[in-house]
């Protein structure tokens, strides 16, 4: 495709492209991705099917409005991870932001992080405990009482150190 052609070419899809990307972005965004569609096609001007220019121009229109939405998504999860909370913080990561406790927390058994966690921070009886962890009501309440000494332990062993 001559330089002629693809000039040709530019202007009468541009107002079909412009409609089809004002669809699906944001209207200051149109002009950007436009501008991004016919730069790809300048360079792959040479395997765009003739006759089948516009259904190639939608197609890889598709592309790039997928790839920028993928985009925003991921640099909005950025952004909602680096605001200030709009919540007081759990009990949980008020928990793991001390130092000690979390320290102390890692050194116990998985089970005994769990029924810790179950108790603590989901506020669960001893009954409850037992049903959540399969156990009698009982067994769940020496598995409990035993990983809070532990922790208890932990905790007063690194205030020494």
């Amino acid at each position: 495709m001559s330089p002629e052609e693809f000039n040709s070419l530019y202007r009468s899809y541009l107002p079909k492209v412009n409609a089809y990307l004002a669809r699906r972005l944001p209207f200051d965004e149109v002009e950007d991705i436009a501008g991004d569609l016919f730069e790809l096609a300048w360079s792959k001007r040479d395997r765009i099917p003739e006759g089948l220019e516009l259904p190639w121009l939608y197609k890889s229109a598709r592309y790039l409005v997928s790839n920028r939405h993928r985009k925003q998504s991921a640099r909005n999860a950025i952004l909602a991870r680096l605001a200030e909370p709009t919540a007081a913080p759990s009990a949980e990561s008020i928990a793991l932001a001390d130092v000690e406790l979390g320290e102390a927390f890692s050194k116990l058994t998985a089970k005994e992080r769990e029924v810790i966690a179950l108790w603590s921070l989901e506020g669960l009886s001893n009954s409850d405990l037992g049903k959540v962890l399969e156990m009698s009501e009982n067994a769940a309440a020496i598995r409990l009482t035993r990983a809070k000494q532990k922790l208890k332990l932990l905790l007063s062993n690194e205030n020494i150190a």
